[in-house]
């Protein structure tokens, strides 16, 4: 195997022979799992101007786990403060700020973005989401809400703040619904902000609300929004409040403060469950709080606290089974440290944690599936520490299975549905030093060994099984639960009683488990559907109503 290893970083190493001697030197560093034990690999490269290229999975070989930095890029003035990922894996987004403001389409094959655009130079952070599919990206930009194809940089809409709103404020965080054709964005200022609700289809708004100050603390703007993973709700948060919506209507189903205690907000977006029973707040305090709906409200759980430190990074997985947090550690004069946990949602004390980040940990990101989770952190400043870290959610301790330790900082990262595909974005320095030049990097992580999660390893199906919605009769939302004995590719699609599709639940490859998804009827009348399920041979349907 060190023969095979050698011959590799040899051809990886000649592989960067073709750069010219004018181009900058530079280092990378991986980790991955190797023979059941961790190995760093040192691979010393040529940066061309603004690129350059690491070797794809198929071009290293290790015993249990192939995953690589698929690509990685350098630019030499703008920093990568926001990025996302397509459910799919396919296709990632990446803001651009300080700099070159713009916003870059990339795939899985190359560096070279699809396309890019350039925005306002006055933007400070070019907020950023994909579909499912990456089929459409939207953009919260300065004074201005874009929406694009994936096959053209030219905007499909464009709501322009300045010449809608009296008030105009600064556009800031967006989500997009998994179909591509609903947003929720937002005009954010510290005096009052407003939030939107918009058809892809029409820069007309929907539904909007209007959110001020809980006081003096924080301001009005808008810190984070994040759909719940069917669409159905959505969490938005300023700096000291938090409010849950209905996706399409608007409808305030709950709002609270991410810290009832004192005035320790957060400047980090708050987590949502796929279907939306669970929501998780974090707080400058080094708070944790979750909270369940119970059908009429949501009900605070618990609270898992990092005593005087800061929280600054929340997720919870689709199925709700686990919730992830990452905090900033103080430990006096300019030394910092960063922790990633991994809780169960029913409990508040972690199943793990792990130390050493060397600073603020900025992002935490579960695949679909819950059994990745990624982390994003600063690092330290002597750049000992790893920049980004992979972890397998059904190992019972803090052991990362891939890595990167990098030259700056990131500050964000998504994973794919499957988390095969991550993305990171951030600074080319150290987060806590002056200087210019960001990056990006596009990973593929090795699931083919990555066994359910904990959340759900007490929950593997015996056979296949389609259960009946409940509640039933119901209006407008009913949840919908099946059982997977195999991976496969599943659909789940309701028909009106004529047998007109009127709605896709789920239409992806999924591993074995059992899952839930909600329906929501909002514009549908009254009267009989049907839902079906098809997954390899097995088809089954069965019968709801909606009552109006």
């Amino acid at each position: 195997m060190k023969t095979i290893l050698a011959v590799l970083l040899v051809f990886s190493a000649l592989s960067f022979s073709q750069f010219t001697p004018d181009n900058l030197p530079g280092s990378i560093q991986i980790y991955q799992s190797s023979g059941g034990f961790m190995q760093t690999k040192s691979i010393i490269l040529n940066e061309p101007a603004g690129n350059y290229y690491i070797p794809n999975p198929s071009a290293v070989s290790f015993t249990d786990n192939n995953s690589a930095i698929r690509w990685s890029f350098i630019d030499p003035i703008a920093i990568g403060d926001r990025c996302a990922a397509s459910s799919n894996g396919l296709y990632q987004a990446v803001g651009w700020a300080l700099n070159t403001e713009r916003i870059s389409l990339y795939n899985n094959l190359s560096s070279t973005p699809l396309w890019e655009y350039s925005t306002n130079p006055n933007t400070g952070i070019n907020n950023v989401a994909v579909s499912d599919t990456g089929g459409y990206i939207v953009s919260g930009s300065y004074h201005n809400i874009l929406v694009f194809s994936r096959s053209s940089a030219v905007p499909v809409f464009d709501f322009n703040l300045e010449t809608a709103l009296p008030d105009t404020g600064v556009a800031g965080p967006v989500d997009i619904t998994g179909d591509g054709n609903f947003i929720i964005a937002c005009a954010s200022r510290q005096d009052s902000s407003w939030i939107f609700g918009f058809n892809r289809t029409s820069t007309n708004w929907v539904w909007r609300y209007r959110v001020g100050q809980t006081n003096n603390t924080g301001g009005a703007g808008i810190q984070g929004v994040k759909m719940s993973g069917n669409d159905s709700v959505v969490i938005v948060n300023t700096y000291l409040g938090f409010y849950v919506f209905k996706t399409y209507t608007g409808q305030l189903l709950f709002q609270g403060t991410v810290n009832p205690i004192s005035n320790s907000g957060t400047q980090f977006p708050q987590a949502i469950s796929g279907n939306g029973d669970l929501i998780a707040t974090i707080n400058y305090s080094g708070n944790l709080r979750v909270y369940q709906w119970n059908g009429s409200t949501y009900n605070f759980l618990w609270q898992h606290s990092e005593s005087g430190q800061w929280m600054t990074a929340v997720d919870i997985s689709f199925d709700g089974s686990l919730v992830s947090c990452g905090t900033l550690n103080f430990l006096g004069g300019s030394n910092y440290d960063g922790k990633v946990k991994l809780l169960r949602s029913t409990s508040s004390t972690p199943v793990w944690t792990y130390s050493g980040c060397g600073d603020q940990v900025t992002c935490v990101s579960f695949s679909k599936d819950g059994r990745i989770l990624a982390a994003s952190t600063y690092g330290d400043l002597g750049n000992v520490n790893n920049d980004l870290l992979v972890f397998k959610t059904s190992v019972l301790a803090p052991a990362p299975i891939f890595a990167v330790n990098s030259p700056g900082s990131f500050f964000w990262c998504s994973a794919s549905a499957n988390g095969s595909t991550i993305i990171t974005s951030g600074k080319k320095v150290h987060a806590r030093t002056f200087g210019n030049g960001g990056e990006a990097y596009n990973i593929f992580i090795d699931t083919a060994d990555v066994p359910l999660s904990i959340g759900n390893q007490s929950s593997i199906p015996e056979e296949y099984r389609l259960h009946q919605n409940y509640p039933n009769p119901f209006n407008p939302s009913t949840q919908i639960r099946y059982d997977l004995l195999k991976d496969g590719f599943v659909n789940i699609s309701v028909f009106d009683v004529l047998g007109r599709k009127v709605s896709t639940l789920a239409d992806e490859f999924q591993r074995s488990g059992k899952y839930s998804v909600v329906f929501n009827a909002e514009g549908l009348s009254s009267g009989v559907y049907y839902y079906k399920i098809i997954s390899g041979d097995f088809k089954d349907t069965k019968k709801l109503i909606l009552i109006k």
